[in-house]
């Protein structure tokens, strides 16, 4: 009696095949990569500047939270 298609046995799958299917796995991944490189940067938040006043600058600044126990000249 023959058998039907999902009765035969496969062969294990040849090392060429799975280097194929591993190099066009690099190659979507590469591809991925690039393409939410560039959908982060066209998505970035317009570049401010923002300032803050010094007010511990000097010669006699006294550390943030008083004292301290910086040398005194």
């Amino acid at each position: 009696m023959a058998r039907g298609g999902f009765a035969r046995r496969r062969r294990p799958m040849s090392l060429k095949l799975i280097a194929i299917i591993a190099g066009i796995g690099l190659v979507v991944l590469a591809g991925v990569m690039f393409w939410a490189a560039g959908q982060a940067d066209s998505r970035r938040p317009e570049q401010q500047e923002i300032t803050v006043p010094a007010t511990n600058i000097g010669p006699n600044a006294q550390p943030p939270g008083g004292g301290g126990n910086a040398p005194t000249p």
